[in-house]
């Protein structure tokens, strides 16, 4: 089963949101997620999180008895949602609108990939979909789909196959060399020996001339 988190950063396309909910077994938003998401048409079936936010919208059409309130003050609402979420079966865990705003927030929404690396969680928005690569990667797409390679701590044995520019085994530190490459046709495999790589796919073609 796939599940979807809402949280509450810059909301993606009502378009996208509700393909996301689509997919998704069970609906979760983190907090103030929960706004998201009636703003898009969608009702969450969970709403977890310290809910500072929710508690001042009491009218909200939520069920309170799908509140779950968990006030630890060492993890984030998107945290809470997201191991919630694989609590309650989620194999993999598709989350939205969990960018823009503040730099802090969004570099630790990021990080949410790294905390929950040993499962398929994917981080969406309008230009992305990005995930953690997990020893090997597929990434597919149209030729010429934008393809960027992030290492937030540094990555060793970095290889990849079907983008533009090549790496063949080598260190990619956190820097902005792995910005902006592109998929050479429809499929592409990215490996990592040692470190965390995010991987995001553009949702547009964009060929270097």
């Amino acid at each position: 089963m796939r599940a979807l988190v809402i949280a509450h950063g810059e909301p993606p396309s009502a378009g996208l949101l509700r393909e996301l909910a689509g997919a998704a077994g069970v609906v979760v938003a983190a907090d103030g997620g929960a706004l998201v998401a009636l703003d898009a048409g969608l009702t969450p079936d969970w709403v977890v999180g310290d809910l500072d936010t929710m508690d001042q919208f009491p009218a909200v059409p939520i069920p309170r008895e799908r509140f779950v309130r968990d006030a630890d003050p060492m993890t984030t609402d998107l945290e809470k949602a997201v191991r919630f979420a694989l609590g309650r079966g989620a194999s993999a865990v598709d989350v939205a609108a969990a960018g823009g705003g503040r730099g802090d927030h969004a570099l630790a929404n990021l990080s949410v990939l790294v905390v929950f690396g040993t499962h398929e969680v994917v981080l969406h928005d309008d230009l992305f979909a990005v995930w953690l690569v997990r020893g090997a990667t597929e990434v597919r797409g149209e030729p010429g789909t934008v393809v960027s390679l992030i290492a937030p701590g540094g990555c060793r044995g970095v290889t990849t196959r079907g983008l533009r520019w090549e790496l063949q085994d080598e260190e990619l530190p956190f820097s902005p060399r792995g910005v902006h490459n592109e998929l050479v046709g429809e499929r592409a495999e990215v490996s990592v020996r040692e470190g965390a790589l995010l991987v995001f796919r553009g949702r547009w073609v964009e060929r270097h001339r």
